[in-house]
């Protein structure tokens, strides 16, 4: 034992908030409030009743639920039993489900009735090690079916044991989270208790969390275990709102409704949600005051604006997977205050420098290794390295080797950076367009033109590809643009056609255009792997598309 040292794990927050804050409401769900000492008692009590049903340190425990109490208790019972984290998306299919539970290895599974329903439990056993299934809203079953009764597993234990107690070290796994798998089968992203700790520390410190604070779940949490917030907020003490998940799939007047009526401080969530309550009718002054962390993909200028003018403080932040979420922030600058709007917008819509809790371990590298010139030109691949960076793939040396090397995770985005150190995502590097102009070839980012696109008043939200189909035996490259229009508004080729020509130079105009609603996965990425095999089979089919393309092609990389 040292008395200078003892392991860095989340799960202490808990611990503390409980002692110092003991009858304060921890977390209301479903209109039911439940205090910190509460809150702690019964993620003692799953950490005993996951010990019971054999579960040891460096087992898996999965969970497939919506957003939910259990899903928070989870985050604390689960490693206090010393087991490993396994949050799996709820919305995906059975078969890709129960290739998860199986590929992870885990012992038990955690479900609400709801997303269980649609897996046959026959198959969970048959198929997987899973020895238990515990149902957190009531059973059918009798327990020799394999599944047990949440809530009376809970009954059954006392809450004495202090959730540190299977903690030897803080570099133990924690969770696994799977990456989404748009280009082959997920990944399965490995975080380390310290890596946990450090990074919900930084996220307080960055959104400006605290004990008043108000926090409303519109993330998954399953998704980067809710970038980490659940552990934030147990970190100070604030009360947590976990609504329906219907909420945010709703009109807009009862979200905002709900807002101010639970007087939110704090909510995150891709820009996609942000722009419902921006773009919302009668918003008054509801949201000022409001923080809202987005990330995922960038804001546009034009959200950003919108959010000036309605009093809300945005806070952009930049991440992955292998980085536990946010990494990189956009941090505010008193001179901008000064800008107009627009520029001021610009400012804030880039990604920005490392985090607190990401220190120095942020770098855009040449193809040779070299940091890039900060010019605002010169595209490199951003590369991290530091506390809250994963430890690997789980169970994939191959991919851990190719993504985890010389000391750096290599995260495949590619950015410029400017003169005043703040950096700018431009694309991922499958997602680079080349194309050949007039003086040579070109990389162009599909991410720069989006943005263009999406600053029509008529479009909600934009992809481009780049594709390459035979016609008469030569290749003939095609830059297709994919547009998602709002409900109010409307456009045709004919009107995109005429913007893209005030607003983008010869060789980043698209040449065909789509009105479809995009496919995205279940955390908001856009499917451009599914875009881009729809756009080819298209384009062939119809083959008269082409005709207006330039003469300075597009070829994809």
């Amino acid at each position: 034992m040292n008395h200078s040292h003892s392991p860095l794990s989340p799960v202490t927050f808990i611990e503390r908030s409980a002692r110092a804050f003991p009858e304060k409401t921890a977390l209301t769900y479903l209109d039911k409030a439940i205090s910190f000492s509460k809150l702690l008692d019964r993620s003692r009590r799953l950490a005993q009743a996951l010990s019971r049903l054999h579960v040891e340190p460096g087992d898996r425990v999965a969970v497939l639920s919506e957003n939910n109490v259990h899903a928070v208790e989870a985050h604390f019972g689960i490693p206090g039993a010393g087991a490993v984290i396994v949050m799996l998306n709820p919305w995906l299919s059975a078969a890709d489900v129960v290739d998860l539970l199986k590929y992870s290895g885990a012992k038990v599974l955690i479900a609400d009735k709801k997303s269980f329903q649609k897996i046959p439990a026959g198959l969970v056993a048959a198929d997987t090690d899973v020895v238990k299934i515990m149902l957190v809203d009531g059973i059918e079953q009798q327990p020799e079916d394999g599944i047990v009764d949440y809530e009376t597993c809970l009954e059954n234990e006392d809450g004495h044991s202090s959730l540190e107690k299977f903690i030897k070290s803080e570099m133990d796994p924690i969770a696994i989270n799977f990456t989404s798998g748009t280009t082959g089968r997920p990944k399965g992203v490995t975080y380390s208790h310290r890596a946990a700790y450090l990074h919900a520390v930084g996220q307080v410190m960055m959104i400006g969390l605290h004990r008043n604070s108000r926090y409303l779940w519109t993330l998954p949490m399953f998704h980067v275990n809710g970038w980490g917030h659940m552990w934030a907020c147990m970190a100070v003490g604030c009360t947590q709102f976990v609504p329906d998940v219907s909420l945010t799939q709703g009109n807009s007047a009862e979200f905002i409704e709900t807002i101010h009526l639970r007087k939110v401080t704090h909510l995150a969530g891709a820009p996609r949600l942000v722009r419902l309550l921006a773009e919302a009718p009668d918003k008054n002054d509801s949201l000022r005051g409001l923080t809202i962390v987005t990330g995922g993909a960038a804001p546009s200028t034009t959200l950003i604006q919108q959010l000036e003018l309605i009093g809300v403080n945005l806070i952009h932040q930049y991440g992955l997977n292998e980085t536990l979420g946010p990494f990189v922030v956009c941090e505010e600058q008193e001179e901008w205050k000064f800008l107009s709007p627009e520029a001021r917008a610009r400012m804030r819509a880039r990604q920005g420098i490392p985090a607190i809790h990401a220190g120095t371990g942020l770098r855009v590298l040449d193809a040779n290794g070299i940091d890039v010139p900060h010019d605002g030109r010169t595209l490199g691949e951003i590369a991290m390295s530091g506390n809250t960076v994963a430890l690997g793939y789980y169970n994939n040396i191959e991919a851990t080797q190719k993504a985890f090397r010389g000391g750096l995770f290599y995260s495949g985005d590619m950015a410029i950076v400017y003169p005043d150190g703040f950096l700018e995502i431009r694309d991922r590097i499958k997602d680079l367009i080349y194309v050949e102009t007039e003086y040579g070839w070109e990389n162009i980012s599909s991410l720069e033109i989006e943005n263009v696109l999406i600053q029509n008043d008529a479009v909600q939200d934009a992809a481009v590809v780049g594709v390459s189909i035979e016609i008469d035996g030569k290749p003939a490259p095609v830059l297709v643009a994919f547009l998602e229009i709002k409900e109010s508004k409307s456009i045709d080729e004919s009107g995109m056609r005429d913007y893209c020509l005030e607003h983008l130079s010869v060789y980043k105009r698209p040449q065909v255009f789509y009105f479809i609603e995009l496919p995205k996965t279940n955390t908001g990425k856009v499917r451009k792997d599914i875009l881009s095999r729809a756009a080819v089979e298209k384009l062939i089919s119809q083959p008269i598309w082409i005709e207006s393309m330039p003469a300075s092609g597009v070829a994809v990389s």
